[in-house]
């Protein structure tokens, strides 16, 4: 069974929409801006799951690291390709998200205070899914990143 992490990356400024479509589309094509904004982002774990936790159908008991990366995913893809921009409404969104649900099966979560003090930090930046750590040695502000590519 494959595990799976969700990190959380805040970059500071936009992604252009070509980038952003292979980003969101796993493509193989060169993102000069979207890897130098990944390399310099702030970084917060979420959690993680297991292939058990996915399904064909969404359904609403899963664990909340799928449910935010699903919905950043939505956001990310619907109407053009982007990192969505963090405001207070996604902010509670994702915070509504990663609540527990009585379905969710057991999995690994980072206290919601930890990804709540996060998200109202980096307001007005790109949020993106990332899967595995950062690159670079994280700064004290950082608190490490998750899609594998």
């Amino acid at each position: 069974m494959l595990d799976y992490r969700l990190w959380l990356a805040a970059v500071p400024g936009p992604i252009p929409e070509t980038e952003a479509r292979t980003y969101w589309n796993l493509k193989d094509r060169p993102t000069p801006t979207l890897d130098e904004a990944l390399k310099h982002a702030d970084y917060v774990y979420v959690g993680s799951w297991q292939d058990g936790h996915l399904a064909e159908v969404p359904r609403p008991g899963r664990s909340p690291a799928v449910r935010i990366f699903d919905w950043l995913f939505y956001r990310g893809t619907i109407d053009c390709y982007q990192a969505p921009v963090l405001d207070a409404r996604l902010r509670d969104e994702l915070l509504d998200l990663y609540q527990p649900q009585p379905g969710d099966l057991p999995a690994e979560c980072t206290d919601a205070d930890t990804v709540a003090a996060f998200l109202t930090a980096h307001l007005g930046w790109g949020l993106l899914p990332e899967e595995t750590p950062p690159t670079k040695a994280p700064s004290s502000g950082d608190t490490g990143s998750f899609l594998d590519r």
